[in-house]
């Protein structure tokens, strides 16, 4: 197996064609290297990637309880072509979004939660 001991990320870049991506690196000695992976494999990047920053966390620091929290700078609700089905974005101030495909009755539900906690 090689090894590339990244240092930082450099760039990303998305094939003209959006069937893979390369994810730039600078090695300890400054040198670059990209790993190349199809786009479809970027769901389980995306899936992947908060659980390792937790556990990473938490082996760092000691506490199980640690994880990464963003601010939400911003939120939207728009209609998805399913009518049952919201999508909610949530924005942070650096660029970094996520969305989310939730029923009405999820809405209501973080609503009713969200209430009921200022109320106690």
């Amino acid at each position: 197996m090689t090894i590339i001991r990244g240092k930082h990320l450099t760039t990303f870049s998305v094939a003209p064609d959006g069937r893979s991506v390369a994810i730039g690196v600078a090695d300890e000695e400054g040198r670059s290297a990209a790993l190349t992976l199809p786009a479809e494999c970027l769901r389980s990047l995306i899936v992947t990637l908060p659980d390792m920053m937790r556990r990473a966390l938490r082996l760092q620091h000691g506490d199980p309880s640690l994880r990464l929290v963003y601010p939400v700078a911003s939120w939207e609700i728009e209609r998805s072509a399913r009518p049952e089905i919201r999508i909610v974005t949530l924005r942070t101030s650096d660029g970094f979004h996520v969305s989310f495909g939730m029923s009405t009755k999820d809405l209501r539900e973080i609503s009713e939660a969200v209430a009921d906690r200022m109320l106690h």
